[in-house]
């Protein structure tokens, strides 16, 4: 019960949850960890006890110091001085110690973060550099920068932060080194500050980072440059997303793609056609999606056509694809059913079949959507009937695949026959499931039409 309130609550009644947590002891360590997250001084005085007892375990003395860290006072200084001082402190409950006194000291702290580097202490550098996390002192920042060059990568990222957070002039200064450093949390400081100093040289700095080899770093450069956009740099962006999408690094071609769609650019649509055969998977799925999402100029919709002819060829032969390849047909075969492009649907009528599932579920289901886009105004009794069957072969001993069935239902509505209605009408029960809540729209289609 205890746990159940906790997962629920959001810190209102952490008063009853502690007093109801200590009849069981064992229920304490769970809802520390609650308090904590909700910051929420209820155990406060708890926190201090263990601290001051000697006999407190290392994971007790972990969660007060990270209790205390949040809602600490003053006064709670001496506990983790002496914390980190002890000699019977392991080297987990000494990090707390230091983070949590860097967190209710933001100065005064230097002197002590010296005297542990001048130590043989193998985590002297990030003691050091949580003890001076909010320091704003210009001798402070001596100090994380010795950290930064000298220790290890999590003592590196430490104090890569805070020179972030409360030096960022003197980390612009350094900004060409962090932007190409290992550590991709040091990367991520560097976008930070980035992001904080908007210029020409920041923004192109930004764009180079789209091809990072770690999606959190890349992701990040793509989000700070969309948003870039609404502070008078879209002509850079657009200038950055050129680049990209004609760089080698398939990292940054993905993402100049997905900027690309979040601008709407429809420019682009002419290199996503190139490069729906890209060797890399990333690149030739994203550029078939940003199709899909962006594509309206007819020259383009009919220059996918090979590429979607090439597949279905392959696949009708009995030839095997990766997910991948049938993920990027899907999204090519959605691109004839939103601009209605009516010369491929002989191509798509392939799909509907099952025969042994070898034109793949994914693009089977995409290419009868696109056929009820397609062919909506037009009356074609024996395309109605072989999508009724797939319906109803869905509840065959080996039935029809459900996302199949999923889109006949939906291609049905679309076309808005009234002899469908038997088959529909089997999935129209009050029912959160997909295949009700399809047939639902589509009996409500059917009756509007009422053809």
């Amino acid at each position: 019960i205890i746990s159940a309130a906790c997962l629920l609550d959001n810190g209102a009644n952490a008063q009853a949850i502690w007093q109801a947590s200590m009849q069981d002891p064992g229920l304490a360590p769970l809802v520390e960890n609650h308090l904590i997250r909700w910051k929420s001084p209820v155990a406060a005085e708890h926190w201090r006890k263990v601290l001051s007892d000697s006999k407190s375990s290392p994971g007790q003395v972990q969660r007060a110091l990270d209790g205390l860290a949040n809602v600490g006072q003053s006064q709670d200084i001496p506990l983790c001085n002496d914390v980190l001082k002890s000699e019977q402190s392991t080297p987990m409950t000494r990090a707390a110690a230091a983070r949590t006194l860097g967190m209710l000291q933001s100065s005064g702290l230097v002197g002590l973060a010296k005297d542990l580097l001048n130590t043989k202490d193998q985590d002297k550098e990030m003691l050091a550099g949580f003890l001076l996390a909010n320091h704003t002192q210009e001798d402070a920042l001596v100090v994380l920068e010795t950290v930064l060059a000298q220790g290890p990568s999590p003592a590196q990222r430490i104090a890569a932060h805070a020179i972030a957070r409360n030096f960022p002039k003197q980390g612009l200064s350094r900004i060409e080194a962090w932007v190409k450093h290992p550590d991709d949390q040091i990367r991520l400081a560097a976008l930070e500050l980035l992001k904080n100093d908007p210029s020409e040289s920041n923004t192109r700095l930004q764009s180079s980072m789209l091809s990072d080899p770690d999606l959190v770093v890349r992701k990040t450069a793509k989000v700070q440059l969309l948003e870039l956009c609404t502070k008078g740099f879209r002509p850079l962006v657009d200038e950055c997303i050129t680049e990209n999408l004609s760089g080698k690094a398939w990292q940054g071609i993905e993402q100049a793609i997905i900027l690309a769609v979040e601008l709407q650019d429809r420019s682009r649509c002419a290199r996503f056609l190139e490069l729906i055969e890209h060797q890399r998977a990333e690149v030739n799925m994203h550029a078939a999606w940003g199709l899909m999402e962006l594509a309206v100029d007819p020259a383009i919709v009919s220059g996918i056509v090979p590429h979607a002819q090439k597949l279905t060829q392959g696949l009708d032969a009995g030839d095997h694809y990766e997910k991948q390849d049938i993920i990027r047909l899907s999204f090519l075969l959605e691109v004839f059913g939103r601009n209605r492009y009516e010369p491929v649907a002989d191509m798509l009528k392939k799909y509907i079949p099952k025969r042994d599932f070898r034109m793949g579920n994914l693009s089977r289901a995409s290419a009868i959507w696109a056929l009820g886009k397609i062919l909506k105004e037009q009356d074609d009794p024996a395309l109605r009937a072989s999508l009724s069957e797939r319906i109803k072969d869905l509840s065959s001993l080996m039935p029809e695949n459900y996302l199949v069935g999923y889109a006949c239902i939906l291609t049905l509505g679309e076309f808005g026959f009234l002899d469908s209605m038997p088959t529909i009408d089997r999935y129209t029960l009050d029912s959160k499931d997909g295949l009700n809540s399809a047939g639902r729209w589509a009996k409500e289609q059917i009756q509007k039409a009422a053809r």
